[in-house]
């Protein structure tokens, strides 16, 4: 045989093996098949590449499984039941929560050779979908409602994903945070000092955060107001801060009027059926400088600047006797 002739029948076989090769579509043994379903990526959603790799798979999270070469294996989408499990094709159920993707991927992957199903499976398993478990904030907060937390976030966090707590809020160190005891099912409410946190970086309540947990920031009540009522520039209610005496309220309320006898000034408070008077020795403060007689008020002090020496004491007591709430003091003016 010539050496052309040779050469002639290599070039024959050659091209007849790639003929066939195009037919038939199959791949060098030493290149696994890729299934079209995973080449095109044909799930409704796609796979959520900023996951970071550390990341644990949390409840009511969407997966999905590929397994290279296994098409009925592959492109199917699982998600997390609330107690943090997944249900696999052929293996049943497997805990999901708390695993990051790679240690998941790890488990199926033996569990599939553990079962005899395949002898080397590649798997991949990627999140398609984060839910993020939300809180609620209620109460004296800029936008209460539902928010969304991440791992590891805090009380603080979910105060500031509402916006904050109100510029008026006077119930701070009287929060609290309500959520389900994992172990007796029962709710159970803690109390959250947020004054103490802000004022003084106290973080000893700034408790982690759980899904379903409930933050509550009591709104404004009867119980952290004072009135300001008689012969004063700004009559009406104001809310009681700490250390607030009774010349501050009346310096709130624009001072006295050119009728009003600050020397005179009485507060009156306790049982609004049985009003009790306390004394404001004025003259003693502003004679003497003695302020010890610059009493300090309690919540629902009403301060009474008279237009004479003696305030009728008996129309003091028909007026609060007849306050209901706040709204009653607003509607008519004082």
């Amino acid at each position: 045989m010539s050496r052309l002739n040779a050469a002639l029948i290599v070039l024959a076989l050659f091209s007849f093996a790639s003929i066939t090769f195009a037919a038939d579509g199959q791949l060098p043994a030493e290149i696994p098949s890729v299934p079209t379903e995973v080449q095109g990526q044909s799930s409704a959603q796609p796979a959520n590449d900023d996951v970071p790799a550390d990341y644990k798979i949390a409840e009511e999270d969407i997966l999905r499984m590929d397994v290279w070469g296994e098409p009925q294996l592959s492109n199917m989408e699982m998600q997390v039941t609330p107690d943090g499990k997944i249900n696999v094709p052929y293996i049943g159920e497997m805990q999901a929560k708390g695993l990051t993707q790679y240690k998941l991927t790890e488990q199926i992957a033996e569990k599939f050779v553990g079962l005899e199903i395949l002898i080397d499976p590649k798997v991949q398993i990627s999140l398609i979908n984060i839910h993020k478990p939300t809180v609620r904030v209620w109460g004296a907060v800029n936008r209460p409602g539902e928010v969304q937390f991440k791992e590891g976030d805090r009380v603080m966090d979910a105060v500031a994903g509402a916006g904050s707590y109100v510029i008026d809020a006077a119930w701070l160190e009287k929060a609290t945070l309500t959520r389900k005891d994992s172990e007796t099912g029962n709710w159970i409410s803690m109390p959250v000092d947020l004054k103490k946190m802000v004022a003084q970086g106290d973080l000893t309540q700034n408790y982690e955060l759980q899904k379903g947990d409930t933050i509550y920031i009591p709104t404004e009540d009867y119980q952290n107001k004072f009135y300001v009522l008689g012969q004063v520039l700004k009559p009406g209610i104001y809310d009681l801060k700490d250390n607030t005496t009774v010349l501050s309220a009346i310096s709130l309320a624009g001072g006295a009027t050119d009728r009003g006898r600050l020397r005179s000034t009485v507060v009156v408070r306790g049982d609004p059926s049985k009003p009790e008077r306390v004394e404001c020795n004025l003259t003693g403060l502003f004679d003497k400088g003695d302020l010890t007689q610059d009493i300090q008020l309690q919540p629902g002090d009403i301060v009474v600047v008279p237009e004479t020496k003696t305030p009728d004491l008996s129309k003091i007591a028909s007026f609060i006797s007849s306050l209901v709430n706040l709204s009653y003091l607003r509607r008519n003016g004082f």
